[in-house]
């Protein structure tokens, strides 16, 4: 695990390169605290900054093939790394290292940039093919680990955070207004853009050439579902689900130094756990989020100290209280990009706990998306079977369900409502529009009247509706989990895990997203996973035995912050300061006649705008922080 940047034809003079990869790598101390190198040529620059996780004393990068001809840097872990070195060995390869990063070296000199293909683990790399003059970039499949980039004619820059590339004078801190819509419309903004106007993501499953002075991109990954046709029965497919999980997690067990895992009590992270105990000598060190007595609803502390007793692991818990919220402008300058997915201060906070006793953490990331964890996925069936109400009809349920339902999110009932609400406003719009409105943090009509500068007719989400269509799965539940793994997944999740990991220097570890897992779930029907009202049915069924039951009789509670609570009373001080109407004013992004509604509304328990309040209060943090100038 590690940070890397590179140029390629930034500069002619070697030395200006390696000043400029000098620098970036300054930029990223963080996630690699343990070692600094660099590769500097007339056309291109490499630098990384290391974690040392495996081959401690032998894992230096760059590295190099045997005649100097390719070189790599590397951030991430290949788990069949071990594999792929005994069949390289076996074609002639000879390694000098123990570590996997030298596997991606000889990989390339095999296959080429199809090399990725035979890659399980999370990473974001850079080849350079001295030969070919050619730089190779590849991000993994489902988008673990960040890559950026900044193509300013026919000059490239790269690195895992953004903050890395504004290192550099020539790159602007111009915002994107559009990217700005689609983030107060999402809660994040998808691959391949970013907030900044010059800087891209490098999506999920990409690559990314560039040779000669050009730059090409190359999807080498689709997450592709099978027809819904059993190819096995339900109890066979259980028993398969179990073995892959065990293998995955067995696997990502690999390290050199201490590892831990992130235990909740839900059936992600204590079937992780689980497995980790069938396959440690020692016990498992487990560590929790929790809150006072006045946040009872979002309290999981209980249950994940329940589920440590049953398991014997050595358990850890931190109790939160409202004034984390002053770590908030450090943390999103650690993050990059806003999100309004407040648990990033929570994922902060316990990866800092967990860095006090180890280096790795396992994490139960991505067990909702893959095994219908989620609310909206079974809505797709309820969906299904409404479609044949008359469209007068469905509107009027609707309309009753959003005016009668309260959606404040401070208990199990407002939840409900919530979701309520939002079937109300969804049951007359195609499958595609009711995830939008059940996934968006505020609709098109409000994006436009917060934003001084609208975007008329355009809605900010019209891309998720555009990618369920175009979803390579038939079923609506898989059509969901396809969208869900390339916009919300990697570009919200999975960044908050790896910002928030690496700015304490630990490395966490998603088995749920090991290859086995994520291609065995395209092979089985969605009803396997979800039927009816039963979430996470073949998983649960998997795990039966495996973690105690009353883990797999319990109501699913997500990973978040009592926030809506907290602006009303703790938070309120610092909300007014952020979003004063002056202040807002001068910024001439908002309209504060807007903003001051919606406080009025949120404080009034009309509406639970919540995301949509934190989204303001984010931002404008981030851009403070940032420096970000409007175009």
């Amino acid at each position: 695990m590690c940070g890397i940047v590179g140029l390629y034809r930034w500069a002619e003079d070697p030395e200006v390169v390696r000043t400029h990869v000098r620098t970036m790598c300054r930029a990223i101390v963080h996630r690699g605290p343990d070692d600094e190198g660099l590769f500097a040529q007339e056309s291109i620059g490499l630098g990384m900054r290391r974690l040392s996780i495996i081959d401690v004393g032998g894992g230096h990068q760059p590295i190099d093939n045997e005649d100097g001809t390719v070189t790599v840097v590397f951030n991430g872990e290949i788990y069949n790394f071990h594999a792929l070195r005994d069949e390289l060995e076996r074609r002639g390869h000879r390694f000098k290292t123990k570590s996997d990063t030298e596997v991606i070296v000889h990989a390339y000199e095999e296959d080429g940039p199809d090399c990725v293909k035979h890659f399980n683990g999370m990473f974001a790399f850079a080849v350079w093919d001295h030969r070919r003059q050619r730089l190779f970039l590849a991000r993994d499949r489902m988008g673990i680990k960040p890559l950026y980039y900044v193509q300013l004619g026919g000059k490239l820059a790269f690195a895992s955070e953004i903050k890395a590339l504004l290192a550099l004078p020539e790159v602007s801190r111009v915002l994107d207004m559009e990217s700005a819509a689609r983030y107060f419309r999402l809660g994040f903004v998808p691959a391949p853009d970013t907030l900044f106007q010059d800087i891209r993501k490098l999506p999920a499953g990409w690559s990314l050439t560039a040779e000669k002075g050009r730059v090409d991109l190359h999807r080498y990954w689709d997450w592709e579902f099978k027809q819904p046709t059993a190819i096995w029965s339900f109890e066979e497919s259980r028993d398969r689900l179990r073995d892959v999980l065990r293998e995955a997690v067995v696997d990502q067990m690999v390290s050199d130094v201490p590892l831990g895992a992130f235990l909740s009590g839900g059936v992600d992270s204590t079937g992780i756990v689980a497995f980790m105990r069938e396959a440690s000598t020692h016990r498992v060190q487990t560590f929790s989020i929790g809150f006072d007595a006045r946040h009872a609803y979002h309290n999981e502390a209980p249950f994940a100290e329940a589920a440590a007793k049953a398991l014997g692991t050595k358990h850890e818990t931190l109790i939160v209280h409202p004034n984390v919220v002053e770590l908030l402008p450090e943390l999103i300058e650690k993050l990059d990009e806003p999100l309004t997915d407040t648990s990033f201060i929570l994922s902060y906070l316990v990866s800092e706990l967990a860095h006090r006793h180890v280096k790795v953490a396992l994490s139960g990331l991505g067990g909702d998306e893959l095994f219908g964890g989620y609310r909206r996925y079974l809505g797709a069936s309820l969906w299904n079977t409404l479609s044949w109400i008359p469209a007068a009809t469905r509107q009027a349920v609707g309309s009753q369900l959003e005016r009668r339902l309260s959606a404040d999110r401070g208990s199990v009932f407002g939840n409900l409502g919530r979701y309520g609400k939002a079937l109300g406003r969804a049951l007359h719009l195609s499958m595609g529009e009711q995830y939008l409105s059940l996934l968006s943090v505020l609709s098109a009509e409000q994006v436009n009247a917060l934003l001084s500068r609208p975007l008329g007719s355009v809605d900010p989400g019209e891309e998720l509706v555009a990618l369920y269509e175009q979803a390579a799965a038939v079923e609506p539940v898989d059509r969901l989990a396809y969208v869900d793994a390339k916009t919300v997944l990697p570009e919200s999740l999975l960044l908050l895990s790896d910002k928030m990991g690496m700015a304490t220097s630990l490395e966490v570890r998603v088995p749920f997203l090991d290859n086995r897992v994520v291609d065995f779930v395209a092979q089985v029907p969605s009803r396997y996973r979800l039927r009816r009202f039963q979430l996470k049915r073949l998983l649960k069924a998997a795990l039966k035995g495996v973690v105690p039951d009353f883990v797999l009789n319990r109501s699913k509670r997500g990973f978040g912050t009592p926030m809506g609570t907290w602006l009303r009373e703790d938070l309120k001080p610092m909300v007014a300061q952020m979003l004063d109407p002056e202040r807002l004013r001068r910024g001439g992004l908002f309209n504060p006649d807007t903003v001051r509604t919606m406080l009025a509304v949120h404080d009034a328990r009309k509406e639970d705008l919540t995301e949509g309040i934190m989204a303001l209060v984010v931002f404008e943090l981030w851009r403070e922080r940032f420096q970000v100038r409007l175009p």
